[in-house]
């Protein structure tokens, strides 16, 4: 009988430190983890410089899908099924808009929001001539798939460019069930083009449930210098991504109630900096509200997802291609854009 007590004991002692252990390991987790793939032989940008911006929603936020932070019932995909059907019509898009750059937020590995499927795979199986970059901002340790969190922010090229630097962003204070904290940050990829100038991106996806809109303002502070910087040392800017922000007036007809739309937060105009842009798509939204699946005319859309440039940069176009929210709660936006002649000493 005591050997028995003794080993149930040894047993339980044994799952609580264990326990402990994969707490404190995420609790106190801030690292961005961070997978590369170069592709050699790469050549420099020529001609205009063409990205494709897209928050995939990893692949789990379809027309079908409601996600329960937004005031929806769903954590997680409707099925494997969902995703994988999800991440094929994700496929199509980028099959048919082949540009320099593709720029992702909320891409993901296999994790409990896309129900185990290979969601960053399949986005490089489309894009197998670009070097990629994956940097994570939500990373569990020693969780079994079924419950883990892994994605985060992509950048892939198909011309010549500098490894991706990270550069850290404010962080919301506080975290995921009470213990996972997620890592904002900045994917920021420098490059040269074949005319000799000199250019940054920035891929940003920024706060989106902070009470008040705090920290994405303070995060727009924070990237707004950081952009302003780069400008100042010479470079072309172009910041795209999911910014969490109407940066539009632009309105839709849509019959949701206020209650589920805590979290818009409008661009503050008089922070964007004298001769940098917001470029946007007017005509059509590019995300929609998630308290119900996908309804036409009825969930809220907006514009929340595009691109700003410094003075020395011309927006040739910029267009939203419409899935109508089919494969995720987000739509792609393709910008073109090259350098501007400038008298920078005129300024």
């Amino acid at each position: 009988m005591r050997k028995f007590i003794n080993t149930v004991v040894f047993i339980a002692t044994f799952l609580f430190l264990s326990l402990a252990l994969i707490f404190a390991l995420n609790f106190f987790n801030n690292d961005i983890d961070v997978k590369t793939e170069p592709v050699s032989g790469l050549a420099p940008v020529s001609g205009d410089i063409s990205i494709l911006n897209w928050n995939i929603g990893y692949a789990g936020l379809g027309k079908d899908s409601d996600f329960y932070m937004d005031g929806g019932e769903m954590l997680k995909p409707p099925s494997r099924q969902a995703v994988e059907t999800n991440l094929a019509g994700i496929q199509t898009v980028l099959k048919n808009y082949k540009s320099d750059f593709h720029i992702f937020q909320e891409i993901s590995e296999p994790d409990m929001l896309n129900l185990g499927v290979e969601v960053l795979e399949g986005v490089k199986d489309q894009l197998v001539s670009y070097s990629m970059h994956y940097s994570s901002d939500f990373r569990t340790k020693l969780i079994p798939t079924r419950w883990a969190l892994r994605h985060g922010l992509a950048v892939f090229s198909r011309v010549n460019a500098s490894p991706v630097e990270i550069i850290r962003l404010s962080n919301e204070p506080t975290r995921l069930g009470g213990i996972v904290q997620r890592q904002y940050h900045i994917a920021a990829t420098e490059f040269g083009h074949a005319d000799g100038s000199d250019w940054i991106l920035l891929n940003i996806h920024l706060s989106a449930f902070d009470e008040g809109g705090d920290i994405r303002l303070k995060q727009l502070n924070e990237l707004i210098e950081i952009a302003n910087d780069y400008y100042k040392f010479g470079k072309h800017v172009i910041v795209g991504g999911d910014w969490n922000i109407q940066l539009s007036d632009a309105e839709f007809p849509n019959t949701t109630k206020d209650e589920f739309l805590f979290w818009r937060t409008k661009l503050p105009q008089e922070q964007i900096l004298p001769g940098w842009q917001i470029i946007v798509d007017e005509t059509t939204p590019t995300m929609r509200s998630n308290e119900r699946p996908y309804s036409k005319g009825e969930n809220f859309t907006s514009i929340i997802d595009g691109y700003m440039i410094s003075p020395n940069v011309d927006a040739i176009s910029v267009k939203t291609i419409d899935t109508n929210f089919e494969f995720t709660d987000h739509q792609p936006i393709l910008g073109v854009f090259r350098a501007k002649n400038l008298n920078r000493n005129s300024e």
